[in-house]
């Protein structure tokens, strides 16, 4: 039987983002995959690579949509959208609100040295679009041309990893709007001119 390798990624991201890498057990990898064990290992060597397989896709697909604001007429609106798109999506994939790379932080220590460096670099990879974003919004006049680039884009990863934690938890997608409203009127707020 073929196996389409997009297909069986999508499948396997979908099982670690809603199981984590250590409740994910090789019968529930089989069975999401519908492959039998010789086929995964054959393919992926361990459930180690196909988890980073799994980290790589997301990352990569992260960056395309922050690539999107980045680009946008007005990335400052975009990434309201992306905000909103990510923390208030349907309940049956409630899963989707936490982020994969920050649940994959939890067990760092348990994936192994591939997957986690894996995990890390697409840390920073996010960080570079959450930093391409700030500085689009900075050229487009959307923020003060003061907006000091590295620390806004740090500070709005932690907003996004935050606010990821506290849109899992909500009934109301309103009360996460509100959230994200403040997020905005924050990012166009003032910034201390140094640190303690």
């Amino acid at each position: 039987m073929k196996y389409d390798h997009d297909e069986i990624i999508e499948k396997a991201t979908t099982l670690f983002w809603q199981r984590g890498f250590q409740a994910a057990g090789m019968r529930d990898i089989q069975q999401a995959l519908d492959m039998r064990p010789g086929s995964i290992y054959a393919r992926f060597q361990s459930k180690e690579g196909l988890f980073k397989l799994v980290v790589e896709h997301y990352a990569d697909n992260s960056a395309k949509r922050l690539k999107q604001v980045t680009e946008a007429r007005s990335p400052l609106d975009a990434l309201y959208h992306f905000f909103e798109t990510a923390l208030t999506g349907p309940d049956e994939q409630r899963y989707m609100r936490q982020c994969l790379l920050v649940k994959s932080i939890a067990e760092l220590e348990l994936i192994g040295d591939i997957a986690k460096k894996a995990v890390l670099e697409s840390m920073q990879t996010l960080k570079a679009g959450f930093r391409n974003i700030i500085e689009a919004c900075i050229e487009k006049g959307e923020l003060p041309e003061h907006t000091p680039t590295s620390t806004a884009a740090e500070w709005l990863q932690n907003q996004f990893v935050g606010l990821r934690a506290f849109a899992l938890l909500q009934d109301d997608n309103q009360t996460t709007i509100k959230m994200i409203d403040k997020v905005i009127i924050d990012l166009k707020g003032q910034w201390p001119q140094q640190t303690h």
